[in-house]
């Protein structure tokens, strides 16, 4: 028999697998879409089926010539992958691009949008050290960290606009966040692209009858971990300080137990085929775990599509604002909680009114920090693009976008006269406001052309693209106010700024520019060979005279392997394909007018007149040849579809290395006029294999359950610090903190790994208790006195380090009927962490201040004092279930109501680690101090949700 295959629209499709069900005979289409088969007898069924179509089984009868049409899948349709200034089939990728789907979000209530894909993207490290901070924002890091100087965060493009702000979006309005891993699809960003790009498409409205949708939701936070100290009763036993008469648990005076968030969240969406509109609203409002924070925030997004002239042109555009109110907390008034005295009391003894003022180095009362002041922001987040597309022909277009993004903030101060800088200072009050805005403008000019000829498909970009970006900022304060009564809002009632040679304000301002011209290829022969091939050429104000334009060129190649005629219509190899890609990325962010040579102030002086006059003179090495951080990647990866497409996912192995690392070098003075120049000039090198895998494990009529598993190596380590012109050894960060400051806890040289610890190698203690070390740092060698004896340019040595190797996450999904169940685990493995509470307040020989408990059992042998050694660096090793939610989607019978469903969601169920710190979780691990555990340790909660969510 023969026959001929054709999509809904009638066009041909080649490569299409035509078998007989329950053999193993079959063939495959051509070109032009046809067929010619034997089949056995007229009963046969043939299994028509391609990636990207709806499978099709018909029985052949007495039909010797079939014509069949297949449908584009629903899920194929979703799976479209936006890149950089454009899309494309997922299936057609040639580079390490991964896309998180609203449907797979984790969830709950989030403070960044980005927590919602932690642990979903392999290679992406989220890490958050305060995530029950409704203000604190999201550390994330792509393939690891590989710059001093120029950041070491990704570019955020919102709907199409580089450098969009997280915060102006409400987490209902995410349609998909898309990370651009490798530096093939990074490229098209230029200087901004080196720390890969997170792509963000928010929700538009479709075609049809108006929708309405209500999502609500309320959560509560408890403490899941508090640091396990001395009780009063054994301070004063353990003869720790003197008894001050009061019993007060510091920690649990700084909580707030009956916190509370809710968020409600409506949208309309609806339209005609030739115009669509979808508006949304939402209220915020989250109370934090401590006494003084607080955020509510509300906002709108409105975007709209528009065909005119039977479709020649099409008006597309987001209108968005956001409005928050923020209330900042303090997160080292819980390191006094952990050290304070507890027979110490929260207000003063002799006058109840007023809160105990405490005295010493790095010593105050927490509650009177946090409560005898105001500090916080209003917020006004706002964007606004319009997008005129003109589509000249059915395969040539051209688009131009224009779009504004403004950030305001009122930052806004007050300590009021009870406070303790206030009181030890005998002044009434200190005030302080500042307002800043940051006004960016983009616009671009984008052309598409795309045409098949025969096999042979190509599409061709090329474009134009300008953006501004401004910031301007005023402040002043002032202090001895008359009452308390104005706060802030009377700052010329205060007596300080009267004071000869007090001004008590400042302003700046600055602007950068760029401008880029790019393109890109991709070509695509009989749906098994792909080629991407693109550039970006881009100025930027920020770079030096002699390096003001760079070009960063891209190309990559795919082989679909499952197309070669011995794998065609194999029921265990569905799809397979191979890719390869090279690319040259940028990193600039480093502050603006470093190239120049400028001016800076050197304080007031009084003139001969006695006049207060401000000095200025050279502020810097002019150095004209700054430019951006030059990062060379190559990526390998293998794209699969197994066993009737119920094992999918993808392999990728990356070498990334980064040229022209920036840094402040010393220079001889004479032949400069500063000590220190900002140079290019070091290499670090990230390496690394991911692994995503989803696996469809049931399906039947009542259940499913589908599990997938992420999965990284990466190891990131600096090569070298110098070239032919300036010369580095090594590099210390992190300092420790006072009182007892024994010193840096990193140390960078060339040939070691991006955040490893340097300190002495432990060694036991001797009969009077005091830390030993090992000699030179040779475990074995000689064990000498630390505090007496050691060295530190001879015995430390490299410890341990701070960024984990390995992380792996687990997600399950199961539904039964109504019922639908998520079970999120994630980890992170091969790490160490320097525990500081253990090192500060772990040890009896730190004086005055309450401890651990572990100081008289687990530390109880060592009676010296802190040194930096492994003995202090714990695994972090650690695995969780982070999110558990439980659904019901119960049929309501009601005409009106299309969709309900409400759900419960509890995050940081447990972890299992040997870490004895309160969590590794909430230590950061970005960055070239990755490990650290700081000793303001926000609390550690759990977080449970209930929400509804009904379509109309």
């Amino acid at each position: 028999m023969t026959g001929s295959v054709t999509d809904d629209s009638g066009v041909a499709i080649p490569n299409v697998s035509v078998r007989i069900k329950g053999t193993t005979s079959g063939t495959f289409t051509g070109g032009d879409g046809k067929f010619k088969l034997n089949v056995p007898n007229d009963s046969a069924v043939l299994v028509i089926s391609t990636i990207g179509y709806e499978t099709q089984e018909l029985t052949v009868g007495s039909q010797t010539d079939i014509k069949i049409s297949l449908k584009t899948s629903v899920s194929q349709l979703s799976d479209i992958v936006v890149v950089g200034y454009g899309s494309v089939q997922k299936r057609n990728l040639t580079s390490a691009v991964t896309t998180v789907n609203s449907k797979d979000f984790l969830q709950g209530g989030y403070n960044s949008p980005l927590q919602m894909i932690d642990g979903k993207v392999a290679g992406v490290t989220v890490s958050n050290p305060a995530a029950a901070d409704p203000n604190r924002g999201t550390d994330i890091q792509i393939r690891g960290a590989a710059s001093l100087e120029a950041g070491n965060g990704p570019l955020v493009v919102i709907d199409g606009m580089p450098g969009g702000d997280l915060r102006n979006i409400a987490q209902q309005d995410i349609e998909s966040i898309t990370v651009l891993k490798d530096a093939s699809a990074a490229a098209i960003y230029g200087s901004r692209g080196a720390n890969g790009v997170v792509l963000v498409q928010t929700k538009r409205g479709k075609s049809g009858d108006v929708s309405v949708t209500y999502d609500s939701y309320v959560e509560h936070d408890v403490v899941a971990a508090k640091p396990e100290l001395l009780s009063a009763e054994e301070f004063l036993e353990k003869g720790r300080d003197t008894d001050r008469g009061a019993r007060t648990n510091w920690y649990n005076e700084l909580l707030r137990t009956n916190n509370f968030g809710t968020n409600q969240f409506l949208t309309v969406s609806g339209g005609t085929p030739n115009s669509i509109f979808r508006l949304s609203g939402n209220y915020r409002s989250k109370t934090g775990i401590d006494i003084a924070t607080e955020r509510k925030e509300y906002g709108y997004r409105a975007n709209f599509q528009q065909k005119a002239l039977d479709g020649v042109l099409e008006f597309t555009g987001n209108l968005s604002q956001r409005i928050a109110k923020e209330e900042y907390t303090n997160y080292n008034a819980f390191q006094q909680a952990v050290k304070l005295n507890p027979t110490l009391p929260v207000m003063d003894p002799d006058n109840p009114l007023n809160y105990n003022t405490l005295q010493g180095y790095d010593t105050y009362n927490p509650v009177q920090d946090l409560l005898a002041r105001e500090n916080g922001a209003d917020q006004n987040y706002s964007i606004v693009d319009l997008n005129v597309k003109l589509n000249i022909l059915k395969n040539l277009s051209t688009e131009v976008k224009v779009a504004r993004q403004g950030h305001e903030m009122l930052r806004r101060e007050y300590y009021t006269s009870k406070s303790a800088e206030s009181v030890q200072n005998d002044r009434l009050g200190r005030a302080r406001l500042q307002s800043e805005k940051w006004t960016d403008y983009t616009l671009e000019w984008l052309g598409n052309y795309n045409t098949r000829i025969d096999k042979h498909d190509i599409a061709l970009m090329g474009g134009y693209s300008y953006q501004e970006f401004n910031n301007q900022a005023f402040w002043a304060e002032n202090m001895d106010f008359i009452s308390d009564g104005f706060g802030y809002n009377n700052l010329d009632d205060g007596s300080w700024n009267l004071e000869e040679g007090r001004l008590g304000m400042d302003s700046y301002k600055s602007k950068e520019k760029l401008i880029a011209f790019l393109g890109r290829l991709n070509y695509n022969f009989d749906n098994t060979y792909f080629l991407t091939a693109s550039f970006r050429y881009e100025g930027n104000s920020k770079f030096g005279a002699n390096n003001k334009w760079g070009m960063f060129p891209a190309v990559s190649a795919a082989w679909r392997i499952s197309n070669l005629e011995a794998l065609r219509g194999s029921s265990v190899i569905n799809d397979l394909k191979i890719r390869a890609s090279y690319g040259v990325t940028g990193r600039s962010g480093f502050p603006r007018y470093t190239s120049l040579a400028k001016y800076a102030p050197y304080g007031r002086y009084l003139n001969d007149e006695g006049e207060w006059v401000r000095v200025y003179g050279p502020g810097n090495n002019f150095n004209p040849n700054v430019q951006w951080e030059r990062a060379v990647a190559y990526n390998i990866g293998l794209d699969f579809a197994l066993l009737d497409n119920r094992l999918t996912g993808s392999l990728d192995v990356f070498d990334r290395r980064s040229r022209d690392i920036l840094g402040n070098y010393d220079v001889p003075v004479g032949a400069y006029l500063h000590e220190q120049m900002f140079v290019n000039v070091g290499t670090t090198s990230s390496k690394g294999v991911e692994l995503t895998a989803n696996w469809k494990v049931a399906a039947t009529k009542d259940f499913t359950y589908n599990t997938n598993v992420t999965a990284s190596y990466i190891k990131t380590k600096l090569v070298t610090w110098s070239n032919n012109e300036f010369h580095g050894n090594f590099r210390y960060l992190q300092n420790l903190p006072s009182p007892g400051n024994p010193g840096p806890a990193y140390r960078l040289d060339p040939g070691t790994e991006l955040g490893s610890f340097y300190g002495y190698k432990y060694a036991g203690v001797d009969e009077e208790g005091r830390i030993l070390i090992w000699k030179d740092g040779v475990v074995g060698k000689e064990k000498i006195i630390a505090s007496s004896e050691g060295n530190a340019d001879r015995d430390r040595a490299y410890i341990g380090h701070g960024a984990p190797r390995y992380e792996l996450a687990w997600g399950n999904n199961f539904t039964y009927k109504n019922l639908d169940l998520s079970l999120f685990f994630r980890g992170r493995f091969d790490y160490d962490i320097l525990n500081l509470y253990q090192m500060y307040y772990g040890l009896q020989a730190e004086p005055g201040i309450n401890l651990l408990a572990d100081a008289y059992s687990r530390n109880g042998h060592i009676k010296s004092g802190k040194v930096i050694t492994d003995y202090f660096l714990e695994k972090g090793d650690y695995f969780k279930l982070d999110n558990l939610t439980l659904g019901w989607s119960p049929n309501l019978g009601v005409q009106a109501i299309r969709n309900f469903r409400i759900y419960g969601s509890v995050r940081n169920v447990f972890t299992i680690t040997k870490y004895t710190g309160l969590d590794p979780t909430v230590v950061n691990v970005t960055g070239l101090t990755p490990g650290y555990g700081d000793l303001g340790v926000y609390p550690i909660t759990r977080t449970f949700t209930f929400g509804a969510q009904v379509t109309f």
